[in-house]
């Protein structure tokens, strides 16, 4: 079952030339303006790997039509973050405000004009699926659908408690100083190892067929309940409120089973959409 494999960590070093790449990356992550980039770049790689190693041969084909290469999949997962500057309408897409003291999203009040994670996700598959639109379109649909599905999965994505979703919650974790949306966003990630192949494989031998059965269904509205009732339970309540608290070193490794769950779902979910979208 999934969970005899929750904490199987492997920590190599970073080859050279990747390292760098990686390191500015999160670097760029962390002093980015909220709301931060969901999962940041690996965790994005995650997904998208473990996507591509559940595609159906119909939509592979169609995936390499559209973004020249079906290895477009994992290089274009970063794609939606890396536009926001010069798009500045799709930055709301990102994620949904469902506020914390609710029990569940309500479109009308967390996403006015279909402006949230939920909706944008909706919208991509219909462009993506649409064969009557102009290809260039449907390859710009497909790039958010592979990125907003895994920012779906972050479960601060989901919740807010007038903080921005955690960002506003200041954190200090071991030497540095960050704040809870980026301990989830990256530090956690960071935390399973530098290579999003491998662990994207040890997440992937670790989910039963009865697991995969009960993921791949649902829609962008149960999974975006999923993530909002993680936050409610598992990260909101140590913070009591609070705008600024110390976090134990232990407080990332209790961690790693819901980000290594959240991973998994959101790349087995994903195929499931690109396999019904792309056919």
């Amino acid at each position: 079952m999934f969970a005899n494999g929750l904490l199987s960590l492997n920590f190599r070093p970073l080859p050279k030339s990747y390292g760098g790449v990686l390191r500015f990356a999160l670097a760029f992550i962390l002093f980015a303006p909220a709301p931060a980039f969901a999962w940041g770049a690996q965790g994005h790689e995650i997904v998208a790997t473990i996507a591509a190693h559940q595609l159906t041969s119909r939509a592979t084909a169609q995936m390499a039509r559209l973004l020249g290469s079906p290895a477009m999949l994992i290089h274009d997962s970063n794609w939606a973050d890396e536009i926001r500057d010069q798009r500045r309408e799709t930055g709301r897409w990102h994620y949904v405000d469902i506020p914390l003291h609710v029990p569940a999203y309500v479109a009308a009040r967390d996403c006015p004009n279909a402006d949230c994670v939920v909706a944008q996700i909706g919208r991509a598959r219909l462009v993506a699926g649409d064969s009557r639109r102009p290809a260039a379109a449907r390859a710009e649909a497909l790039r958010f659908l592979i990125h907003l599905v895994a920012d779906l999965h972050q479960p601060l994505h989901a919740a807010d408690n007038g903080d921005r979703g955690g960002n506003e919650v200041r954190i200090a974790l071991q030497s540095r100083r960050t704040n809870m949306h980026q301990v989830w966003d990256t530090r956690m990630v960071e935390a399973l190892g530098p290579q999003a192949s491998r662990i994207a494989a040890d997440i992937e031998r670790g989910v039963s067929p009865a697991q995969l059965k009960s993921w791949q269904a649902g829609t962008p509205i149960s999974w975006a309940n999923e993530s909002h009732d993680i936050a409610r339970a598992r990260i909101y309540p140590m913070v009591g409120g609070r705008r600024t608290l110390r976090l134990s070193p232990g407080y990332v490794r209790d961690g790693l089973p819901v980000t290594r769950m959240q991973l998994a779902k959101a790349g087995m979910r994903l195929a499931w959409l690109l396999n019904t979208t792309l056919r």
